[in-house]
């Protein structure tokens, strides 16, 4: 039993709980060397790769591509070629047991037929679930997955040809990344008291400031850079925003690590332009640039997406005037800024036409009270008609 090496959902940083398998690199029966790439796996929107710590033959694949497992759960064996496959299955056995006992319990499912060829023991739970979900029967679907596996498109598959899906209807799987954008903000709407602070900010003076920017710089400042570096002279005058909340201690950082929310078909994304407070905005513009671009080639590595202590998120260039975003754990608060309209204003008594934006502030009540949120906004109103 000492030779068998368990290949285990390894934990990637403190707030990894889950990972999803995308591809083995080696099947089953394949010598494997200390060092070899075996699979790759995604976890909070970052693909690995992990690395084997050891020599050996992968004896077992237990885990089919694309289902998700928890830190911990077991996804193979590599053992040499002396070890039994009685052994193997006899740790295996063990192993699961273990296993079973932390997870919840898997949606009710027909008892294992004898043998190893059945439909219980060639499918994984979250087949399984689905299945059950689309009234499709197990046993009479073929698998085309590695060694006869029902995967979740060869049920939907079943369910089309049965009728029992809409044909005019396209199902679209989640991926693994949706799939964890999904569990991630709905944990954060569902455990975070969310408050909401809205004010409006003129910005003709920003615009002014940037067009001179824009003139004399090679680099090409946003608006949106702009209004970043803001909020990073903002938050060192304001540290009681720049928090996270981690277990029971809160966090202030001394600089100012804004995470910029970037788009993508795949999903949103917020990555860290660290140091705010000691840039200028042509460098934030060009650290923005980069980490866009790292991010549409999916190139974004752990610490892009990783140490942020505050958000900023921007619709403003897809016309969205206002709206209000989810807290992003465990930073304690975001803001979501809106497209610039021109609008009639009074100023000294007098009506005037200003481009004016929306932001909303989205805290976490338990870290950061209304009065620090609303001095906040009150802060970073100052910043931005600082500039003209």
């Amino acid at each position: 039993m000492s030779k068998i090496y368990p290949i285990a959902v390894p934990k990637w940083g403190i707030e990894m709980v889950e990972g999803t398998i995308n591809t083995w690199n080696k099947s089953e029966g394949d010598a494997i060397a200390k060092g070899d790439e075996v699979f790759e796996m995604e976890s909070d929107k970052i693909v690995n790769v992990w690395d084997s710590p050891v020599d050996g033959i992968l004896r077992k694949v237990i885990a089919e591509e694309g289902d998700a497992h928890p830190v911990g759960a077991l996804l193979g064996i590599i053992a040499p070629d002396d070890v039994s496959d009685e052994e193997i299955d006899a740790f295996v056995a063990s192993y699961a047991g273990e296993e079973a006992a932390e997870e919840p319990a898997p949606a009710p499912a027909p008892a294992p037929a004898a043998g190893g060829n059945d439909a219980y023991t060639r499918s994984s739970p979250s087949v399984r679930r689905l299945a059950d979900e689309l009234g499709v029967d197990l046993n009479t679907v073929e698998g085309t997955g590695r060694r006869g596996r029902i995967t979740e498109d060869d049920v939907r598959a079943a369910a089309g040809g049965d009728g029992g899906a809409d044909e005019d209807v396209e199902i679209i799987p989640l991926t693994a990344t949706r799939k964890t954008i999904a569990k991630r903000l709905t944990e954060a709407k569902q455990t975070i008291p969310h408050f909401y602070l809205t004010v409006e900010y003129e910005i003709d003076g920003l615009l002014a400031h940037r067009a001179k920017l824009n003139e004399s710089g090679d680099v090409k400042v946003s608006v949106n850079d702009l209004i970043v570096w803001c909020v990073g002279q903002a938050l060192m005058k304001e540290p009681r925003v720049n928090v996270n909340l981690v277990g029971d201690d809160i966090h202030q950082f001394r600089r100012a690590n804004v995470s910029v929310a970037i788009a993508t078909d795949d999903g949103l994304y917020p990555a860290t332009v660290r140091g705010v407070d000691a840039m200028s905005p042509a460098d934030v513009a060009s650290a923005t640039s980069a980490l866009a671009e790292k991010t549409k080639s999916g190139k974004l590595e752990k610490e892009d997406i990783t140490g942020g202590s505050f958000t900023v998120s921007n619709l403003g260039m897809l016309g969205v005037s206002n709206f209000t975003a989810i807290v992003n754990p465990p930073m304690g608060a975001i803001l979501a800024l809106g497209k610039g309209e021109q609008k009639v204003v009074v100023k000294d008594g007098e009506q005037a036409i200003a481009t004016v934006i929306s932001a909303t502030l989205s805290c976490d009540h338990r870290v950061i009270d209304g009065a620090v949120g609303a001095t906040f906004l009150q802060v970073l109103g100052e910043e931005i008609a600082a500039l003209v």
